[in-house]
Parts: structure tokens; C-alpha cells; sequence
């Protein structure tokens, strides 16, 4: 059981990379072929309507009669450009996750037979989890600058 378990990964992972691959390699192609940059036009924001004059009678609070410093939000720093422009990042965490279950599950069904496990195995397993966990960090990293460039 261990071993479908094991090699079955070992399978979906191979499988999924390849055909990652080869869809990323497809959608570069049809780009060239069909004449396209690859990148997104930025949409023409809205423009904002011009703002009403208040009516002479009525007399501005002293808050509003002082001029409020509108700054401008900051340009993204470069390594935060360069997070959000890593679009592997959440389906390769995604495989790696996969992968850590069932092999964390083939080491459970290996402890419950008599036969005593690899040892490698075990650190095998402890090596994928902490890949997980490191590739989970970078694919929320990657979220949140996705959402840092959006909104600037």
C-alpha cells in the first residue's frame, strides 16, 4: 500500500510538472503566433467628477477650511514586483503539499506494520514538510504583493 501510495505521487507529480509545462509552453507559442506582447493593456481609469462648490450660506467647520496632504501611495519596491510576477508559485505549492500528505500518510501506514521504516524515509518526509511550509510562505508572499501592485 505504501508503495502505490509513494509511487502514485511520484506519478501526479511528474505528471502535473509536464503538463504544467507544456500548457505554459502552448500559451507562450500561441502568443507568438498569434502577435500578441503577452502582457495586459492597463485599463483607462475612470475620471473622477468634478467636485461641487458649496453654497455660499453655508460656513465651512474648522476642520474643513484646513488643506489635507494628499500623498500619493509609493511605488512597489522591487523585490515586491518581483514576488508578484511569480505565477508558479501557487500550484507548485500545491503539488508540494499534495506530495507531503501522502507521503506523510505512506510513513503513518509504515509505522503500523512490524517491519520497522527506513530511517531515510522519515527525514525524507521531514525534508518535503519543511519544502511545504517554505513554499506555502513564498505563495502567500506572492498573494499579498499580487495585491500590493494592484492597488498602486
Amino acid at each position: 500500500m505504501a508503495y502505490v501510495l509513494v509511487m502514485g505521487g511520484l506519478a501526479l507529480s511528474v505528471s502535473f510538472t509536464l503538463g504544467w509545462i507544456l500548457v505554459r509552453s502552448g500559451r507562450w507559442a500561441w502568443q507568438r503566433v498569434a502577435g500578441g506582447s503577452g502582457t495586459r493593456k492597463p485599463r483607462p481609469r475612470a475620471r473622477k467628477a468634478p467636485a461641487r462648490q458649496a453654497s455660499p450660506r453655508s460656513r465651512p467647520t474648522a476642520a474643513a477650511r484646513k488643506p489635507k496632504a494628499a500623498t500619493p501611495p509609493s511605488e512597489p519596491w522591487r523585490l515586491t514586483r518581483g514576488l508578484a510576477a511569480l505565477v508558479g508559485t501557487r500550484p507548485l505549492t500545491l503539488l508540494a503539499l499534495l506530495l507531503y500528505g501522502f507521503t506523510r500518510l505512506a510513513e503513518f501506514g509504515m509505522t503500523q506494520r512490524p517491519q520497522v521504516a527506513p530511517a531515510a524515509y522519515h527525514t525524507l518526509v521531514t525534508g518535503l514538510g519543511w519544502v511545504s511550509a517554505a513554499l506555502l510562505a513564498l505563495a502567500v508572499l506572492h498573494l499579498l504583493a499580487v495585491w500590493r501592485c494592484r492597488r498602486h
